[in-house]
């Protein structure tokens, strides 16, 4: 039996679909983890206003996430259905990525104005990209298997993405920028918006679409039968509830940690933060490229569940590491504080620690890697449950839910992250107060890791299983090999 026959595909096409997603995390993660303060220490914005651009225009973004997949689903083209839109959208992609760090000199109202609408029109042409992209996926390949040994190759790559944002963005800022902030995040979002455009082309060169779409139309009954199969469908929901969870947790925590080596822990140097970054996201690719070995132990439900917990409980540990990097637990002797108006205390258990922060950090961050991918392939899974019960080919639709979910859990997590600052009476580029660094690592740690958490025993009321997948998938063959006419 040939590679084209059993769903496997050759390197090149797996390394090609795994190049997009390295190229939606040069802006995703750009986002994720700079973009809030972007805003507040270097174009001027405050943190309330800030929050406030970004839930309005992700809740925007989110809304703008079914309706196209439901566009990709009906979109025919000798390209096929979902390869055509990352042709023709890259382009125009990288360059409102560009024009969004441009950082014009404006009155503070016309600031807050053009970093609304830019970053508006940048999410809206990320959702007509990435959707497509998403759902390409889930017709790359019929195999169950295949599409999970793609989806952890797609997302060592966007690991990948986000581990050049935290190792060359400060250093790139700096020589583009000549000490300039406002010059440096201009010069260097340049360099990789032509990066994400010529990496989005490279997919759509390298890719092809293998399941067949069915015949639809656009009539408004059909889409509304598709849609109450969707909300219907109880593994989809609890995947983009969990999904939910996962990046209000990601936009916080993420967010946050230039914040706390700027203004909780002092002294720290750009190396130390680089490297703080950069060694995370590399754990995160070993934890994915360990994601093949585990699913042959492991069932996927079982693997996220575990492995979110345990990233969780990694993530709350920092609560506990004082501002010099000693591990602390509440209770004993020394140093007072307080946690919502509760007075704490703490104990020092090892005073001279050797940076304990970046163990704990490297430890969670592998457990977070193949959950990631894992979800992933879970979405396509739900596609072709949905084709397998209801006789229907919903692909887009789907996978539009994970995006969907990404956007309005940034949307929360990049709003409350936000106001949250402002509650705590933070003030840019200045030294904080006691309550504003409390604030600051609280959304470092405690709040980030309740999320995941959560995220985890949301997972376990998913029960889609592997052995189902099997069944479904041999049934949906048997029923294609009968479709062929002799």
């Amino acid at each position: 039996m040939s590679k084209e026959q059993n769903g496997r595909l050759g390197w090149v096409e797996r390394i090609g679909y795994g190049l997009g997603d390295l190229a939606s995390n040069l802006y995703f993660q750009m986002f994720n983890m700079f973009l809030l303060f972007y805003y507040t220490d270097v174009f001027g914005i405050s943190a309330a206003a800030v929050s406030w651009i970004f839930l309005l225009s992700r809740v925007w973004d989110a809304v703008n996430d079914p309706v196209m997949g439901v566009i990709a689903d009906r979109t025919r083209t000798r390209w096929g259905s979902f390869r055509p839109f990352i042709l023709w959208f890259a382009i125009p992609f990288g360059v409102a990525g560009y024009f969004m760090f441009y950082s014009p000199d404006l009155s503070p109202g016309w600031k807050i104005a053009y970093a609304a609408l830019t970053y508006t029109l940048v999410s809206m042409l990320y959702t007509a990209v990435n959707i497509p992209y998403s759902g390409l996926m889930a017709v790359i390949s019929p195999s169950s298997a295949e599409r999970a040994r793609v989806s952890s190759i797609r997302f060592i790559f966007a690991f990948l993405g986000g581990w050049v944002i935290v190792q060359f963005l400060p250093p790139l800022k700096e020589s583009l920028g000549g000490g300039d902030d406002v010059i440096g995040f201009r010069n260097t979002m340049l360099l990789f918006a032509a990066m994400a455009t010529i990496l989005f082309l490279l997919t759509f060169a390298t890719t092809k679409e293998r399941v067949a779409p069915e015949a639809t139309t656009s009539d408004r009954k059909q889409l509304g039968e598709d849609i109450k199969t969707l909300v219907t469908t109880r593994p989809w929901l609890i995947l983009v509830f969990a999904g939910l969870i996962n990046l209000t947790a990601v936009a916080i925590k993420n967010g946050s940690n230039i914040f706390y080596f700027k203004y909780v822990v002092p002294g720290t140097s750009d190396v130390e933060v680089a490297s703080f970054g950069s060694g995370g996201w590399m754990a995160m690719i070993l934890g994915v490229m360990c994601t093949g070995l585990l699913i042959k132990f492991f069932e996927k439900r079982k693997l996220i569940i575990w492995l979110t917990i345990i990233g969780g409980i990694g993530m709350a540990l920092p609560y506990w590491i004082d501002p010099g990097l000693r591990i602390t637990m509440p209770g004993v002797e020394t140093g007072a504080y307080s946690i919502f108006g509760l007075e704490m205390t703490s104990v020092v258990f090892f005073p001279e620690n050797p940076r304990w922060i970046y163990i704990i950090n490297l430890l969670g961050s592998f457990a977070a890697g193949p959950p990631v991918a894992l979800v992933w392939t879970m979405y396509t899974d739900v596609a072709a449950f949905i084709r397998w019960k209801h006789n229907r080919r919903i692909t887009g639709l789907v996978v539009s839910a994970a995006v969907f979910s990404q956007k309005f859990g940034m949307a929360i997590g990049g709003w409350f992250a936000g106001m949250l600052l402002t509650w705590c009476g933070f003030k840019a580029n200045m030294e904080q107060t006691d309550t504003s660094k409390h604030g600051i690592l609280l959304l470092f740690s405690l709040i980030p890791a309740v999320l995941i958490v959560g995220q985890g025993v949301a997972m376990f009321f998913y029960r889609l299983t592997d052995g189902q997948m099997r069944e479904i998938e041999k049934e949906l063959d048997e029923q294609e090999a009968a479709s062929v006419p002799v």
